[in-house]
């Protein structure tokens, strides 16, 4: 998400942290309808059901019963929206604990990420760049560091550490929607798929022609019975990635 003026994105950081600015004293005039939490909570809900693509104020406006331009009276823009919307989600995650290994304490905040993006697919489609923290991520990022503060690290590698987890961790959330998305869309199961596409391949593929491929592809597909399987690469590779990490964070 990109903030489209500097106006907007000061008025996203006294959201984010409303809750610890002074209070305002009352203004004159009717009543609230709506509040910026009620705001937030049900834009997740709308966004959790339909996607990110179909979140506009116009249809969040109908969900809570009030006409769009009452929304722009507490929230400037979509992406302002979003970006509450994101802390908000990292509020409602459990926090990694520092009475565990290192290591351990790292696969937790892989697997709760996971487990968030898969809770709430469009997160993913939140542009991550520029994302201001708000109290609950930062709150996050906070406890995250805290697991690392016993290594004899450099501050820099714990930021890289915990941004690699971030990155490892958003690319296999991609492939296990998306082949939640595929069947969905499809109607068929991976196998029922593969029986109409794998004659068509063995038609116009040469025999022979490419050997390697035939002989892993057959070794994973007779496993996972589907062109990959993103809940066994998760824990392959968060395995891998904490090994290669080893260095860093000891094998405690």
């Amino acid at each position: 998400m990109h903030m489209s003026t500097a106006e907007d994105a000061r008025t996203l950081v006294r959201l984010l942290w409303r809750g610890s600015a002074e209070p305002e004293a009352p203004k004159r005039g009717p009543r609230q309808r709506v509040t910026v939490d009620e705001m937030v909570g049900k834009a997740i809900s709308l966004a959790d059901d339909r996607g990110l693509n179909a979140l506009s104020m116009r249809a969040l406006a109908a969900e809570l019963g009030v006409g769009p331009m009452t929304l722009y009276t507490y929230v400037p823009t979509r992406d302002v929206l979003v970006a509450l919307m994101v802390d908000h989600v990292a509020g409602d995650s459990p926090m990694p604990s520092s009475t565990t290994t290192v290591r351990e304490s790292l696969a937790s905040v892989a697997r709760v990420l996971r487990a968030e993006y898969l809770a709430h697919p469009w997160l993913l489609d939140a542009n991550p760049w520029r994302q201001v923290l708000g109290p609950h991520r930062l709150t996050r990022y906070e406890r995250q560091l805290e697991v690392l503060e016993s290594l004899d690290i450099s501050d820099l590698d714990r930021d890289h550490i915990l941004a690699l987890l971030v990155a490892f961790v958003t690319g296999n959330a991609r492939d296990a929607l998306a082949a939640g998305a595929a069947a969905t869309v499809s109607g068929m199961t991976d196998a029922q798929w593969w029986e109409v596409v794998a004659p068509e391949l063995d038609a116009v593929i040469p025999d022979g022609r490419f050997p390697l491929s035939e002989r892993v592809g057959t070794a994973a597909g007779e496993r996972h019975q589907a062109p990959g399987a993103p809940d066994e690469v998760f824990d392959f590779g968060l395995v891998c990635l904490l090994d290669g990490l080893e260095p860093l964070i000891g094998d405690d």
